[in-house]
């Protein structure tokens, strides 16, 4: 009997912590996670840096304030013609326009003037005043010919000469020492051209525009120098 009814007694103990267990779980609500309520971001009082005057001022908002504040204005009222005004100033229009069509009055006859005497001499053209031109429009002048250019004349037995530019083709040597003669043939237009060409080993063969005929070396620097006062390139070669 003991044993039964502590059996019994174990049975019920059991199945009250089961329904106490139940009704204690039941009752309690799941836990709710909410955020954080505070701001993330917090503006600092001094923020740093280079501070720029009105740089929190809202142009949008202000502008749209004024607008919402004159929005509520009345439009003018339409103006009426003045139909009168209108009327006169057509008149008054019209009768300039035939005043100004009429034809002028007729002026009265005059008397013809005498035929004037023959003159003994015709009378010498006044001198017509020097043209001037601006710098604008003034043509282009030929380069000052060198006080010094009988010096740079040819002679038959001058072994010095000047290199005046080399080029890859002789047709190409050809047209630049025409270029050149055209360019100053106040230097180059009695001298003669020699296209000497000059192998290079692996490089394209040029061809050295020279012209000859001069003094000595000196003669052949100075023509050199005088040349490149033109902006042509040169280069006195032997003598």
């Amino acid at each position: 009997m003991i044993i039964i009814a502590g059996s019994v007694l174990a049975v019920v103990a059991l199945i009250a912590a089961l329904v106490w267990g139940f009704s204690r779980g039941s009752s309690r609500n799941a836990p709710l996670i909410e955020a954080d309520a505070r701001p993330i971001k917090v503006r600092p009082d001094n923020p740093g840096g280079l501070r720029v005057p009105n740089q929190d001022e809202l142009i949008f908002d202000r502008n749209r304030s004024a607008r919402s504040a004159t929005s509520g204005a009345l439009a003018p009222e339409a103006e009426n013609p003045r139909v009168d005004q209108l009327r006169a100033q057509l008149a008054e229009r019209a009768a300039q326009e035939a005043a100004r069509s009429a034809p002028p009055p007729a002026a009265p006859a005059q008397p013809a003037a005498p035929q004037a005497a023959p003159r003994s001499a015709p009378q010498a053209a006044a001198p017509a005043p020097p043209a001037t031109t601006s710098a604008l429009t003034a043509p282009s002048l030929p380069a000052p010919v060198p006080a010094n250019a009988e010096r740079f004349a040819p002679i038959a037995n001058g072994r010095a000469q000047v290199q005046l530019g080399a080029l890859p083709s002789e047709a190409a040597a050809r047209g630049e020492w025409d270029r050149l003669q055209k360019r100053v043939p106040e230097l180059l237009g009695n001298r003669r051209v020699s296209l000497a060409p000059f192998d290079r080993e692996g490089q394209t063969t040029l061809y050295r525009i020279r012209t000859g005929g001069f003094t000595d070396a000196a003669t052949a620097r100075a023509f050199c120098e005088e040349m490149k006062t033109r902006n042509i390139p040169c280069m006195a070669v032997g003598g």
